[in-house]
């Protein structure tokens, strides 16, 4: 060998065997993923956080993947539905006192005055009122899950349908104390084979998403040999847990990495996939928070979105063009609104014009006009440089309840100050220094000033819209001042807190939403007041602002109590939707962006809002100068 040449030869009689060289190990592919924080635990029904479910995602490939808000089997065979026929219906007896579901969704017990689905009945238009006496059958949905086979736990045992079935025991002990929502709404939870488990849902309950009701396997063949109330604190169920996923846990060095390997017993191994050996989660911890050098220099990969990029679009999108990262965006499903106090709770016993708030608010049309005063599209695309259009709904483009063709208002402040003369706000001395004044408004007596607050909780971000929203009103003549404040006051309970309390005449809050449209946000039984002792009838007192609107509530109500009639919900939805955006109780003011990071010659990395992490696909990642930008 030529590496040998420069070697002395030997003499025959003191010469020895030669060896052959040791082939140089080939560097294992790693993928370095950066995360804002250190999971906690990775125990399920744990203290979830994003960047639990950033490892996680290497650890559980699916059950389901969700992609814009509707579920993708992955290690199940399909996402059952009633064509298919993984749904199907049955009749159930009941009587006084039996847990059943309201035409609602809500587990109650059977009574007198209760509404419900009978057998046959899916929808509203044949839902009927018990009258406490009549011989009652309800419908009870059932839902077959069929496991693909040939999934197994990463130390090579099968998965099968027993591991989902313990998983919904553990969901289910009293000691477990992750949500039990779905726990309420089940009659039975079994394994029908290996491969099958058979959810039965209590008498009366309908979904629309029984794939919510598959719950996601653990380990029974390791895990059943602790007591339930022991796995929070199990390193088996916290630190070091089995999974099917692309990857297995190596190690993890508390406040430094957890070094992922590949799973050689993952089910999609003959694919090729995973394309990395490794993957290694290391926790930035005292970097700042909005740091990209990481990336810069190679430290990372990938950051995800537990790290907070939000207000690094600008500088992001700079170096995209730059070739030196790629960024990911994806709006909502949180978002920001401009919150008109419609009512505020000092109206609620007798609305005295001339010793309560003026009643700033009452018509639509002046809702309206501040909302076509405020140039949104400015302050929007200062915040998140251009990613998306100004909201006309809080629900995204994305979201399936999402209604195209609302009424929309575009900054026209003209527009604005011929509805502020409309409805009697009227500018009456000329000087569009000072606020216009109420001339001939019922509920507003003549010569009050059209000087409100906006409240919102204290951060440099809210102080650039307060300052922008000052500008742009003062313009149309409304004087605006503004109340930052801590958060937890913003958000305290009612009759003091701020919002709770329906202290207030604009404020700028945050709400999220999830695969089914919140209508109830606007609900007038929704509305916080000593009656309800400030928690409303059901949701907890959402709507802050006091709006109410008979039909609107008629609508609402028909798009919860739907059933299984898609068209009656999107038909209610949408009827729901236009007289929101008619009304306009609040003003959507922007999604909240979503953003993570990579190397430019990354491949299949996605971001969606609706999916638990931007990581669901992290089998499918690979390294190529075609991908680069």
């Amino acid at each position: 060998m030529s590496a040998c040449s420069s070697i002395p030869a030997l003499s025959q009689a003191t010469a020895t065997p030669t060896t052959t060289p040791t082939p140089t190990a080939v560097p294992l592919k790693t993928l370095v993923v950066c995360l804002g924080d250190e999971p906690t635990s990775l125990y399920l029904y744990g203290n979830a956080s994003q960047s639990m479910w950033s490892v996680l995602e290497s650890l559980y490939d699916g059950p389901f993947d969700t992609v814009n808000y509707q579920p993708q089997a992955v290690i199940m065979e399909e996402v059952p539905t009633q064509e298919n026929g993984d749904v199907t219906l049955q009749s159930a007896s009941v009587s006084a006192g039996d847990l059943v579901a309201n035409t609602e969704g809500d587990p109650v017990a059977l009574a007198k005055g209760v509404t419900v689905f009978p057998e046959g009945c899916t929808s509203a238009d044949c839902a009927v009122t018990w009258d406490g006496e009549s011989e009652l059958k309800l419908s009870q949905m059932v839902v077959h899950f069929k496991i693909k086979s040939g999934v197994t736990w990463s130390d090579g045992q099968p998965l099968t349908a027993d591991d989902s079935v313990y998983s919904y025991e553990v969901a289910a002990d009293a000691s477990t104390t992750a949500s039990k929502s779905l726990v309420q709404r089940t009659a039975s939870y079994a394994a029908q084979d290996a491969q099958t488990t058979v959810w039965t849902g209590i008498p009366g309950y309908l979904t629309l998403n029984p794939s919510a009701f598959f719950w996601t396997p653990l380990p029974k063949h390791q895990l059943s040999q602790y007591a339930i109330k022991d796995l929070a604190t199990t390193d088996a169920a916290t630190k070091d847990p089995l999974g099917w996923g692309p990857y297995k846990i190596d190690e993890w060095v508390s406040g430094d990495h957890i070094r992922m390997v590949k799973n050689p017993n993952y089910f999609r191994a003959s694919e090729g996939l995973p394309n990395f050996d490794v993957i290694d989660y290391r926790f930035l911890g005292n970097v700042p928070q909005a740091d990209l050098s990481p990336i810069l220099t190679g430290e990372c990969d990938i950051i995800d979105t537990s790290v907070s990029l939000s207000d690094q679009v600008s500088t992001i999108r700079s170096l995209e063009l730059q070739n030196k990262l790629k960024g990911y965006y994806a709006q909502g499903p949180e978002w920001m609104g401009i919150n008109f106090g419609i009512k505020p709770s000092s109206y609620d016993d007798i609305f005295n014009p001339y010793l309560d708030r003026a009643d700033f608010f009452g018509d639509a049309r002046t809702r309206q006009a501040v909302a076509d005063c405020i140039d949104r599209d400015t302050i929007v695309h200062s915040l998140i440089f251009s990613l998306g259009d100004v909201p006309d709904t809080y629900l995204p483009a994305n979201h399936p309840y999402y209604v195209s063709g609302l009424t929309a208002y575009p900054f026209d402040q003209a527009a604005g100050e011929a509805l502020l003369d409309q409805v009697g706000w009227k500018d009456t001395d000329g000087d569009p220094s000072t606020p216009r004044v109420a001339v001939g408004i019922p509920t507003v007596p003549d010569g009050t000033p059209f000087a409100i607050t906006l409240t919102a909780s204290t951060s440099q971000l809210n102080t650039y819209i307060a300052d922008e929203m000052t500008k742009d009103l003062g313009k149309c003549g409304v004087q605006l001042s503004t109340n930052l404040v801590q958060e937890g006051d913003l958000y305290a309970a009612g009759p003091d807190g701020v919002a709770f309390g329906r202290n207030f005449d604009l404020a700028l809050l945050g709400w999220t939403s999830g695969r089914q449209n919140p209508c109830f946000l606007y609900e007038t039984s929704e509305i916080p007041s000593a009656a309800n002792d400030w928690l409303g009838t059901k949701f907890g007192g959402v709507n802050l602002t006091g709006y109410s609107n008979s039909e609107y509530d008629t609508a609402c109500q028909a798009y919860l109590t739907a059933g299984l009639d898609q068209e009656a919900a999107t038909t209610a939805n949408q009827q729901a939707m236009t007289i929101l955006a008619n009304d306009l109780p609040v003003i959507p003011l922007y999604y909240q962006v979503k953003v993570m990071v990579s190397r430019p010659d990354l491949c299949g990395l996605t971001l969606d809002a609706s999916s638990r992490s931007g990581l669901k696909d992290i089998e499918k990642l690979d390294i190529s100068s075609s991908c680069s930008q």
